[in-house]
């Protein structure tokens, strides 16, 4: 009778049945690894399984998930510079915390190797292109002014290229700005730069760790055409109040963690600001300039099984200048304002069971600008803003030790409001009002991924499936997804990957760098959506026992419908930019070399990428391929830590990055006016992109004087002295055309923008 019944069970029934029976045999022990003392999650540590010598790893937020069979077996704990814990498994009840200590040094130096260290993260790792910048390496770096930037600090990486000194932009893998994917706890960052640029929104003391990917894009991701960068909020502490933050020069931030109910419920708060503006008016100076930002992070720890977070961020750049020209003249009086802002909502639900693993992400993220200007009787007001709202599940289902599933779905509703205009007095005969168009578009996904290991051979195979409807059309875009990884022996393996990926939102900008006021304006019925396919292959080497990783990769890209504008369009408060707008071709390659040392006094990594990439566009130069305005040859990275003494570290970065590239003027001839009464000059062009400016270089250097750690005291701190472009070397960000009376000729500088820069900062812990 058992088999009858069995016989007429419709099938796929049958194998849901027998799956779950074969997955609840499986057992699996979770938990969390933290600092014994600041509570701090220990990302990327080391766990061996004893009995199978099996090695393991937590992961970004020192979470771990093993399976095991003998509860009478152990697990190994080992972090670089923490002393080793051995804990059998039946004293692990379920979401354990380990605590780990670090170790004292004595009189004698002790030096302690964990059995994998960051470079073997790195190299044991299936996708290709994919980088982890932890925050303690982020905030020994010399910085600008004394403020760590993670943005910056990605840019000294292979692959990615900063762009103009003083903008946000960075490039990757010939890539524009806009194709660069940022979240911030899962939700999209439309303006990454405080300062116009010269800094980033993310508060350091609020941020955990910051991964990048260049390639191997994981089937969750999508949107971009080059990479994906996914930051992450540190975790409040659950057991005690925990405080860090900084003072520098221009701005300072403060972090405070703190339990609302022990090992339940704890929030944190940070905040920054700079204070130049309140600085100069003890000079009686005018500086109508400030920024803040505002972070708000809360985990809720629901069941033993299940979690809740909460995460909210609010950063503006506010301008505000006015002047009354003559008080005793009514009316005589012109002014501007100016606020650009993000914000952004995140609740995230985490559940886990057995062998599968729900995680539930809702947010809500908007970027603005508004910009109010008047004078006597005229006034102008631009406001622009772009809003998503946005739904994402993810399960990951793990069958076996060797084989696991990720699968779900995400959608976005999108709105976008460019350039919405009002003005008044005789400047709206030139620039009159308008109500600009709304933009809705809904943008969809569902992912699949299978990820398996056998022998020296492991893979992730995946596919997404993405779209965009709007009012009238719609666009469905499959995005198949290929990594393998094969191990030649201990110390070799080869890496290769392909991707797809699409975007259906793009940013218009007019200027050779990133302006606040930028448009991003999503696809329509005229305007596909962007695509790329990228080819990447890649060999990586393990030396000194696993403490230094060397790493090259080759990659090949080509991309579909970029979008740029005609020559000659002005999008500067244009509402009808939309008809300026072209679709073309695209195709990047090169390679990219990475020697990565992360372990003893001195640590630091090389890097160097040669890259070419260019752009094909009907209406554009004749038709003719032509270079991408950020084509930079070669782009050299050498970045060191070294410690000197027990309480003092030299720290060093310097960066080669051969030149942007322009179009000149080579030259004028004249043409009859139109009422024939003289001449116009109009200038000759040669080719787009065909001339480079000037190769840049800088050295940056810093040195750390470190407090004393002593047992009894809960407060930790330590001075940095940085020098910024040592040897005053100016980064070139503009071309300006110079006339020289004596040879009646003209010529091209290349102002820089920021020489020589000392600072001092001071950063500082406090637990209890």
């Amino acid at each position: 009778m058992a088999i009858k019944f069995l016989k007429n069970f419709p099938p796929f029934i049958l194998m849901m049945v027998i799956s779950t029976n074969l997955i609840a045999q499986n057992a699996f022990v979770k938990g969390k690894l933290v600092d014994k003392n600041s509570l701090e999650p220990l990302p990327y540590a080391n766990i061996v399984l004893l009995s199978k010598n099996a090695v393991y790893s937590t992961d970004s937020l020192g979470r771990f998930s093993i399976p095991y069979t003998n509860e009478t077996d152990s697990l190994m704990f080992l972090f670089l510079g923490y002393q080793e814990l051995l804990v059998p498994i039946y004293q692990i009840n379920k979401d354990y915390t380990v605590l780990l200590e670090s170790t004292v040094k004595t009189l004698q130096e002790i030096e302690i190797k964990a059995l994998r260290s960051d470079a073997l993260q790195q190299f044991e790792n299936v996708r290709p292109g994919k980088q982890v910048l932890k925050k303690e390496v982020v905030l020994q770096l010399p910085a600008l002014a004394g403020e760590p930037d993670f943005i910056k600090a990605l840019t000294l990486l292979p692959g990615a290229s900063k762009g103009i000194e003083g903008s946000s932009d960075f490039f990757v893998r010939g890539g524009a700005a806009d194709q660069n994917l940022v979240l911030m706890d899962g939700a999209t960052v439309y303006n990454t730069g405080h300062l116009f640029g010269f800094l980033s929104v993310f508060n350091p003391s609020a941020i955990g760790d910051v991964s990048m990917m260049t390639g191997g894009f994981p089937a969750e991701y999508g949107g971009r055409l080059s990479s994906i960068i996914d930051i992450r909020s540190k975790e409040p502490s659950m057991n005690r109040t925990f405080i860090e933050g900084g003072v520098g020069l221009i701005s300072s931030r403060i972090s405070v963690e703190q339990p609302i109910i022990k090992d339940k419920l704890a929030i944190q708060i940070a905040g920054r600001r700079t204070y130049a503006d309140q600085v100069v008016r003890l000079a009686n100076i005018s500086l109508p300039y400030y920024f803040y930002d505002v972070n708000i992070n809360a985990k809720w720890k629901i069941s033993d099984n299940s979690s809740l977070h909460y995460g909210y961020y609010r950063g503006d750049d506010v301008l505000d200048f006015s002047e009354v020209r003559d008080e005793n003249v009514e009316g005589d009086a012109s002014g501007t304002s100016f606020n650009l802002g993000n914000s952004i909502h995140t609740v995230e639900f985490n559940s886990q069971l057995e062998n599968m693993t729900s995680t539930t992400y809702l947010h809500l993220t908007k970027f603005d600008y508004k910009i109010n200007s008047y004078f006597q009787d005229n006034f102008i007001n631009v406001i622009a803003d772009i809003q998503d709202l946005g739904l994402s599940q993810k399960f990951t289902l793990k069958k076996t030790e060797n084989r696991s599933f990720n699968f779900g779905f995400s959608a976005i509703l999108r709105n976008v409001d460019p350039n919405l205009i009002n003005s008044g007095g005789e400047i709206s005969e030139i620039i009159p009002s308008s109500d600009g168009t709304t933009r809705e578009v809904t943008e969809t996904a569902i992912f699949g991924e299978w990820e398996f290991k056998k022998d020296n051979l492991e893979g992730i195979v995946g596919l997404r499936t993405s779209a965009a409807f709007l009012e009238n059309t719609h666009y469905v875009q499959p995005e198949p997804r290929i990594a393998f990884r094969y191990s030649l022996n201990d110390n070799y393996a080869l890496k290769a990957s392909y991707t797809r990926m699409s975007q259906y939102v793009h940013r218009v900008s007019s200027s050779s760098f990133a302006l606040p006021t930028d448009i991003w304006y999503p696809v329509d019925e005229e305007v596909a959506p962007q695509s790329a396919d990228q080819f990447t292959l890649g060999l990586s080497k393990l030396m000194q026992n696993g403490e230094i990783f060397l790493s090259t990769e080759a990659y090949y890209k080509s991309m579909s419908n970029l979008v740029e504008y005609r020559e000659g369009t002005n999008l500067v408060l244009n509402n009808d930019f939309k008809s300026a707008l072209i679709q073309g071709d695209g195709e990047a390659y090169g390679s990219e070399w990475l020697l990565r040392k992360d372990a003893g006094k001195l640590r630091g990594w090389l890097s160097y990428t040669l890259s070419w990439t260019n752009r094909q566009f009907e209406e554009l130069n004749n038709g003719k391929t032509f270079k991408a305005r950020y084509d930079r040859r070669h782009n050299v990275s050498i970045v060191t830590n070294y410690d000197i003494a027990e309480r003092w570290r030299l720290s060093a970065v310097w960066e080669f990055l051969s030149g942007a590239r322009f179009t000149p003027i080579i030259g004028y001839y004249g043409v009859p006016n139109s009422a024939t009464t003289g001449v116009d000059l109009i200038p000759v062009f040669p080719e787009r992109n065909s001339v480079q400016l000037a190769d840049a270089h800088r050295l940056d250097l810093s040195i750390t004087f470190k407090g004393k750690q002593r047992s009894n005291k809960n407060w930790y701190g330590e001075w940095q002295f940085s020098i910024y472009n040592a040897y005053n070397r100016a980064t070139p960000v503009a071309i300006n055309i110079v006339y020289n009376e004596e040879t009646d000729s003209y010529s091209y500088e290349q102002p820089g923008l920021i020489g020589l820069l000392p600072s001092i900062s001071y950063n500082f812990k406090f637990y209890k």
